[in-house]
């Protein structure tokens, strides 16, 4: 029999550090772009590539759920605010 509490945790968990994850690049790039020395820039996309890591991690475990659809597109638009610092 399957535990369905325990996949429940499982898929809160992935979008959890998802989220987390997503955050991070919104305040590394806000730094960046208030602040845009070589190394808040280069913190961005170390931030960036970590949760593009997360994004397919969470899709692969968990398939195309809303809040990890949300999550990348948030992902995508700080990814396009950190590209006019160049």
């Amino acid at each position: 029999m399957v535990d369905h509490t325990q996949m429940s945790w499982k898929e809160d968990n992935v979008i959890s550090q998802l989220h987390n994850s997503v955050d991070n690049v919104t305040m590394a790039v806000g730094q960046a772009l208030t602040n845009p020395t070589e190394q808040s820039i280069q913190n961005a996309h170390n931030m960036i590539e970590r949760a593009e890591r997360s994004v397919i991690m969470a899709l692969e475990s968990r398939g195309e759920l809303e809040p990890i659809s949300s999550l990348q597109e948030k992902l995508n638009q700080s990814k396009e605010k950190l590209n006019t610092v160049h």
